[in-house]
């Protein structure tokens, strides 16, 4: 199995990184302050300041020197309603803080990234995320006290080879469900938080967002994320939470974990995945344990 594992991990590095036109993620700059709460909230000032809303904020891995912010723009979600099916996985906007030695990086998930790996070929959408992306870069390059840099970082690809992503057999159709079919999205989301609200398996929700065909529920344990930045540094805080869709006839699903991470952690190399061979599969079990 690990033979076989390096063999894929191996083909995916020699034969995929070229001429690349996206990146996972982006700094958009550093701010010298080392009081990573103020400067949490001059981000989240720039970016209301700009539009868009923040939902919410968490700590991955429960580190008070890492945080996420959960974003909303109205477009961006009314165009992933539209695009439906897989396209939920692109929601929320995740917007990055990272202390830092020199003070707190500023980054975001690149929502084209996203949108070509679970939505290729949806134009309107593709369009709208490209949009969406310079907003952020122009809001968040507005923080107070922030150094501009615009500098993309994370695994290298192109539109293509995203849509059409694998990783030990795991891609975007091979997601699967999480409990039963509940019949409607306030059924399932009620199954789905008396769970998380008891803390099963170490879960907690982070976000709850209903879209018209579907709703989205991030969901966070400190103990995976944690092993997570073991693979890839803390500058991959924005891969988190993990997103649990329910659709409109009450099936929750989630991503297959392998390919989940794939997305979010291929630059990390062969040698940080091969040292966490297991995790994948742990978390899978773990969501899955969630409602029986």
């Amino acid at each position: 199995m690990r033979k076989i594992f390096f063999m894929v991990v191996a083909l995916l590095f020699v034969s995929r990184i070229s001429f690349a036109s996206l990146t996972t993620y982006e700094l958009v700059g550093t701010v010298a302050n080392p009081n990573h709460q103020s400067v949490v909230k001059n981000v989240k000032s720039a970016l209301e300041s700009a539009g868009f809303k923040v939902l919410t904020s968490y700590n991955p891995g429960d580190l008070a020197d890492l945080t996420v912010l959960i974003v909303k723009s109205d477009e961006f979600f009314n165009a992933v309603n539209k695009a439906g099916k897989h396209a939920f996985f692109a929601v929320p906007l995740r917007v990055g803080i990272q202390k830092t030695k020199s003070g707190n990086s500023v980054m975001f998930a690149n929502p084209v990234y996203l949108v070509d790996a679970f939505a290729k070929g949806k134009d309107s959408l593709e369009s709208v995320a490209e949009k969406v992306k310079n907003e952020l870069e122009n809001a968040l390059s507005k923080v107070k006290g922030i150094k501009v840099e615009k500098k993309a970082f994370g695994y290298k690809t192109d539109p293509e080879e995203i849509g059409n992503w694998q990783m030990m057999g795991q891609s975007l159709y091979t997601i699967y469900e999480v409990g039963h079919k509940y019949g409607s999205i306030d059924a399932a989301l009620k199954a789905l938080n008396d769970s998380l609200s008891k803390g099963t398996n170490g879960w907690k929700k982070v976000y709850e967002i209903k879209l018209g065909k579907a709703a989205v529920v991030g969901v966070a344990n400190p103990k995976y994320e944690k092993e997570a930045f073991e693979i890839g540094g803390y500058d991959h805080l924005c891969a988190f939470p993990i997103e649990l869709v329910i659709y409109d006839n009450g099936k929750i699903k989630a991503l297959p974990e392998m390919y989940r991470m794939s997305l979010y952690f291929m630059d990390a190399g062969m040698s940080a995945f091969a040292a966490h061979m297991s995790m994948p599969g742990e978390i899978d079990d773990s969501l899955k344990g969630l409602l029986k």
